[in-house]
């Protein structure tokens, strides 16, 4: 089989935003792609709430720096194909980042993951796919979640990250899916997706992925 990882935060790992519990299995957009894609595929679910690319948030325990946990993951997992959809995180007001600095971080993961794959794990064909996360929607001031952000910038920041996702994808060898065309966060808290937006995903999602394995 192929295996694909995907790598993100709340949206891969299905926060309901309803409920503030996870979305079953029919509804989460790497579990729909599994089905979309058959047997000839295993899809690895590795979203966590909050994760971001590489900055510490004390308030969550330390423990959602996707730049701490990736290279352990992929020494367990080796995947033939890494997608990445992280940076929603790291929008947040306390770390104070433009988007070009955020795409600056995820330059850094990515070259972490080349020189460990490579030169480690024995692992340099793994491919990666870079997407550029589902936006922000409006009025964003609604949501339960504005505290956390600037609310009168981060859905326009949220928008840019793609301009900034796909220069790395070029600069870096990656593969690149901007999802924010098609996609935006649902109307409940104006940052995670719905249902809908979880069903759209995966069909994005599996029309790439059937591009490159």
């Amino acid at each position: 089989m192929k295996r694909i990882v995907c790598f993100g935060d709340s949206n891969t790992y299905g926060y309901n935003p309803e409920t503030g519990g996870r979305y079953g299995e029919d509804i989460r957009w790497p579990k729909v792609l599994q089905k979309l894609l058959g047997d000839e595929y295993e899809i690895i679910e590795e979203g966590q709430n909050g994760r971001t690319i590489a900055n510490e948030d004390p308030w969550e325990g330390g423990t959602k720096c996707g730049m701490d946990y990736v290279l352990p993951m992929l020494e367990t997992k080796r995947p033939d194909l890494l997608a990445i959809m992280l940076g929603s995180n790291d929008l947040k007001s306390k770390f104070n980042l433009p988007a070009p600095d955020i795409a600056g971080s995820l330059i850094t993961m990515i070259m972490k993951i080349r020189g460990y794959c490579e030169h480690y794990i024995g692992c340099p064909d793994m491919k990666i796919l870079i997407i550029a996360p589902p936006a922000l929607s409006e009025p964003f001031s609604e949501s339960y979640f504005a505290t956390f952000f600037d609310e009168e910038s981060v859905v326009g920041k949220s928008i840019e990250l793609a301009k900034w996702y796909e220069l790395v994808a070029k600069e870096h060898g990656c593969y690149f899916l901007n999802v924010t065309k098609e996609v935006s966060a649902g109307s409940v808290d104006h940052l995670h997706l719905d249902p809908k937006g979880h069903e759209k995903m995966a069909q994005l999602v599996r029309d790439c992925v059937t591009q490159i394995l």
